[in-house]
């Protein structure tokens, strides 16, 4: 489990690639399989709306009741003195809820690492096939994530108490440049988990020896994921405004009857999908670089090699997932559904 007591596999030297091949290569690979990570983006919006949306109609439902969203605005002003009653089965829906999407938030960054490293590597995976492989994967990139955090704990703590006296906007630029640098010899565990395929702490060992050989490129997927993310935290300030505007000019802020209701329903369930897509397109963006570098600096990739040919219809073994939903994640949803549901009834 722990590749403790495993024997060290080698890994291949090979001449570095170059930063910018390795960024005009990753950018080729997410053009390449762009019909693809739409697909999956579909399936990672619609997940993320069962995880979300039964917390998302808690809050719809108590703005009916309101008649508005003057609650909200009591809420931001008063804080935690203000008292909103979402049902009694509010606190379940949101443990649920968030867990689910913290979880399909692994199983995103899986799928594209799947997606993308079968493609870069010339091997042919279908979206089934790259669903299963994420999930076979999924506790070995939890627990790789863990050790790493585990490891940076100590310098984060440091460096937030250096930074301390630092203004924000300051503060905030350091803080992640110096974050960037700490994380740089971790930045091929998710390629390790998932290519190798490397347990927790080899993929911890290999992400090391892999950022050893070429530092530069380590620092530039650090970069290319902070550039990404702020890039994307734009684009969905953007869309929600749009989305805002859309439910002003619907007259959603005057009041809601019943069809200002139904027209609230759909503008959150269209919020919640398209921000759900973006996690993948974004996650695409994010690994390219990482897969693209791995490659290049010799990594192998026999974890994918099982699941060329896999997938639901010709499955690579009798444990091999076929579900596009694993079986845990439907019985926590149907739980949060039903949890969600019966608040409203009773708040109703």
């Amino acid at each position: 489990m722990t590749g403790i007591d495993e024997p060290e596999p080698s890994l291949p030297e090979r001449s570095p690639p170059r930063a910018v091949d390795v960024v005009g290569r990753a950018i080729d690979l997410n053009l390449g399989g762009s019909a693809q990570i739409r697909r999956a983006s579909i399936y990672a919006g619609l997940l993320f709306l069962a995880a979300i949306g039964p917390l998302a109609a808690l809050l719809v439902a108590h703005s009916i009741r309101a008649g508005g969203f003057d609650w909200i605005i009591d809420l931001i002003a008063l804080g935690r003195t203000a008292r909103v009653d979402l049902g009694p089965f509010a606190g379940l829906v949101v443990i649920v809820g968030v867990g689910c999407a913290i979880a399909i938030s692994v199983d995103v960054q899986l799928l594209a690492i799947a997606l993308i490293g079968s493609r870069a590597a010339d091997r042919s995976i279908d979206l089934h096939a790259a669903i299963g492989l994420a999930r076979r994967r999924f506790w070995r990139l939890v627990l790789a994530s863990i050790a790493v955090g585990l490891i940076l704990i100590i310098p984060r703590q440091i460096l937030a108490t250096a930074l301390g006296n630092q203004n924000a906007e300051s503060g905030v630029l350091l803080s992640t440049a110096l974050d960037i640098v700490l994380s740089a010899p971790f930045a091929y565990v998710g390629a390790a988990v998932v290519l190798a395929p490397a347990t927790p702490l080899q993929a911890v060992r290999w992400s090391w020896r892999m950022a050893r050989r070429r530092w530069r490129l380590a620092f530039l997927i650090g970069v290319v994921n902070t550039a990404v993310s702020y890039l994307a935290g734009f684009a969905v300030s953007a869309g929600l405004d749009i989305l805002i505007r859309i439910a002003i000019g619907l007259g959603i802020d005057r009041g809601l009857g019943t069809v200002q209701s139904i027209e609230l329903v759909a503008i959150v369930a269209v919020a919640i999908v398209a921000i759900g897509s973006l996690t993948m397109t974004i996650a695409a963006l994010t690994v390219g670089p990482q897969v693209v570098a791995w490659l290049g600096l010799g990594g192998p990739v026999d974890g994918i090699a099982g699941a060329t040919t896999g997938g639901l219809t010709e499955p690579t073994g009798p444990d091999w997932p076929r579900r596009l939903v694993s079986r845990p994640m439907q019985v926590a949803l149907v739980v949060e559904a039903a949890a969600a549901l019966a608040s409203v009834l009773r708040g109703s």
